[in-house]
Parts: structure tokens; C-alpha cells; sequence
């Protein structure tokens, strides 16, 4: 029995260094022509503190001059930025876009959050 539990928590910290590996969990950056980064432009996960709760936000652009745009999605609980991937907005080549995934979603879940505190308000 405790042979069979080693092997199946090996065999599962194997897959999750696979996964890691495979997706690193950064968006993917902006390429020139030749392949290259595009100087000016900007595509990071990053986590800020609002009232002491870390939130996640994408931030992504062609170039960082760009007006600022917020997409807060609908909510509750289920963040939009994952679609970008199928299906490209084309926002970031006019604005620097700021995904924000709400508070308890997405990048801003977190188990600390009290549900008492959560509300579609």
C-alpha cells in the first residue's frame, strides 16, 4: 500500500514538472518581424495589493505609449483574459490593456479570502 501511494505521488509531482514546464504561466511577448522582443511593447502577469488582497492583472500592449484601457470582466467569478488566446481582441494594438480579474477569480482567487466578504454588490 505505501509503495503503490510513492509511486502514484511520484508519478504526479513527474506531471505537474511536465506541466510547469510546458506552460510557464507568462503570456506570450510581442515579436518583431525577424522574431525578435518589440521594443516598446509590454505583455506581464503581475499581482498588486488592493485593500491587502493580491489581485491579478495582464497587461499587455504593442506599444506602451497607448492609452491605458481596463477590462474588468463581468463577473462574478470567471475571468475572460483565457479567450484572448482563440480568440485575439486586436485591443493591444491600440491601447495598453489591463485585464484585472477580480477579486476571487481567476489570478485574484485565494482560499484567505473570508466568503462572507464576497458579493455580487
Amino acid at each position: 500500500m505505501l509503495m503503490t501511494l510513492s509511486i502514484f505521488l511520484a508519478c504526479l509531482l513527474v506531471l505537474l514538472a511536465v506541466l510547469l514546464a510546458w506552460s510557464p504561466g507568462k503570456p506570450k511577448p510581442f515579436l518583431d518581424e525577424n522574431g525578435r522582443f518589440r521594443a516598446g511593447s509590454i505583455s506581464e502577469k503581475i499581482h498588486v495589493s488592493i485593500n491587502g488582497v493580491q489581485q491579478g492583472m495582464f497587461v499587455k500592449s504593442k506599444d506602451i505609449s497607448n492609452p491605458v484601457l481596463l477590462f474588468l470582466h463581468g463577473g462574478p467569478g470567471m475571468p475572460e483574459y483565457f479567450l484572448t488566446q482563440r480568440y485575439p481582441t486586436g485591443l493591444e494594438d491600440y491601447f495598453t490593456v489591463v485585464w484585472w480579474e477580480q477579486r476571487g477569480s481567476g489570478l485574484s482567487y485565494s482560499a484567505d479570502i473570508p466568503p462572507e466578504t464576497m458579493s455580487v454588490e
